[in-house]
C-alpha cells in the first residue's frame, strides 16, 4: 500500500511538471477544472455593475496588497480629499505556495475569498467602500495566458468608469503579474488616446519587497521626473495597519515600503517589456501575438474625452 502512495504521488509530480511547461497545457486544465471559464466563472471575480458614479481615481493592482504596499499613503491622500477611488485586482491572489490550477478547487476558491475580504478591510481603514474594490478573477502567476480577456475587461472599465486618473503598476521584472498588467493598461490608453496615467515601483531584481526608499529602473524611455512621497508617521501607522489585515500575505512587515510615482509612457511598450519581463523572448513573442490582433479589435468611435466608447468587436 505504501508503494502505490508513493507512485501516485510520483505520478501527479510528474504530470504537474509536464503541464507546467506550457501555458496552453496549464489553460485547458484551469478550463476542465472549471477554475477560470471567461467570462462566466472566473474565481473570485467581482466585476462592476453599476457605471453612475463618476470616478475620481482608477487603480489595476495585479494583487490583492499590491495597492497599499506600492500607493498605501497616495490613495490615503486622495480619499482625504474626498476624491471617489475604485480599486481594481487583477487576479485572484490563489496563487502562493502552489499555482491555483494544481490546487483542489476548494482551497483555492477559500484563498481567493480570503485575499479579497483583506483588501477590503484594508481599504476601509481609508474609506474606500467595498462597492468600489473589484476583482477580474484571473490566475494568480498566470496574466499571460489570458491577455485577450483582460483586454477586453480593461477597456469596458477605462470607458465605463471613465476616470480622471488611472494608477498601474511599472514593468519592472518583480513579479509577471505586475509587468502584464502594466503592459495591457497602458497599450490600451494608448490606443485610446488616454494620457493621465501614473505607474508605481514596487520590487524588482534590484530592489527588495520593503525597501525604503523605492526608485524605478533606468529607462532610456521614461524620462518623466520620479515623484517620491515623503510619508508622515501618522500616514506610516496607517499604512501599516492597511497591510496588517493582509494576514495571509505577511506583509506587515514591510510597512516601511516607499512610494514613487511617475507619469507613464504608453508608446513603445514592448521594448520596456522585453527588457525587464522574467519570461523569455520567445514566450513573450508567442503571447504578443494573439494580444495585439485583440488590441487592433478595439475599435475607435471617437475621441476619449467624448461620450462616445470604445467596443472590442
Amino acid at each position: 500500500m505504501h508503494i502505490i502512495k508513493k507512485l501516485k504521488k510520483w505520478i501527479v509530480i510528474k504530470l504537474i511538471e509536464y503541464i507546467h511547461k506550457y501555458d496552453s497545457r496549464i489553460k485547458v486544465v484551469e478550463y476542465v477544472r472549471g477554475l477560470y471559464r471567461y467570462p462566466d466563472k472566473m474565481l473570485g471575480r467581482r466585476f462592476p455593475s453599476n457605471w453612475a458614479n463618476g470616478t475620481d481615481v482608477l487603480v489595476f493592482a495585479a494583487h490583492p496588497d499590491d495597492d497599499v504596499l506600492g500607493l498605501g499613503t497616495i490613495l490615503y491622500r486622495h480619499s482625504k480629499n474626498d476624491d471617489n477611488i475604485k480599486v481594481i485586482f487583477v487576479t485572484d491572489g490563489s496563487g502562493r505556495e502552489g499555482k491555483s490550477w494544481h490546487k483542489r478547487k476548494n482551497e483555492s476558491i477559500s484563498i481567493a475569498k480570503r485575499r479579497y475580504k483583506e483588501a477590503v478591510k484594508a481599504l476601509s481603514l481609508i474609506n474606500i467602500p467595498d462597492e468600489n474594490i473589484y476583482c477580474l478573477g484571473y490566475p494568480d502567476g498566470g496574466i499571460q495566458r489570458y491577455l485577450k480577456n483582460l483586454t477586453i475587461d480593461i477597456s469596458k472599465l477605462i470607458q465605463g468608469l471613465n476616470p480622471q486618473s488611472i494608477y498601474v503598476h511599472c514593468i519592472e521584472g518583480g513579479h509577471i503579474d505586475h509587468d502584464m498588467t502594466s503592459f495591457v493598461v497602458k497599450s490600451i490608453c494608448n490606443k485610446i488616446n488616454y494620457s493621465n496615467v501614473f505607474e508605481w515601483t514596487e520590487y524588482n531584481p534590484v530592489q527588495q519587497l520593503g525597501a525604503h526608499n523605492v526608485k524605478f529602473l533606468s529607462s532610456s524611455s521614461n524620462q518623466f521626473k520620479e515623484m517620491n512621497i515623503d510619508i508622515s508617521e501618522e500616514e506610516r501607522v496607517i499604512k501599516r495597519r492597511m497591510l496588517a489585515f493582509h494576514q495571509s500575505q505577511d506583509v506587515e512587515q514591510f510597512f516601511l515600503q516607499g512610494e514613487t510615482i511617475r507619469q507613464a509612457i504608453t508608446s513603445n511598450l514592448e521594448m520596456e517589456l522585453f527588457e525587464h519581463c522574467q519570461l523569455p523572448e520567445g514566450k513573450l513573442m508567442k503571447i504578443l501575438k494573439p494580444f495585439y490582433k485583440s488590441l487592433t479589435n478595439l475599435k475607435k468611435r471617437n475621441d476619449y474625452n467624448s461620450n462616445e466608447q470604445y467596443l472590442i468587436d
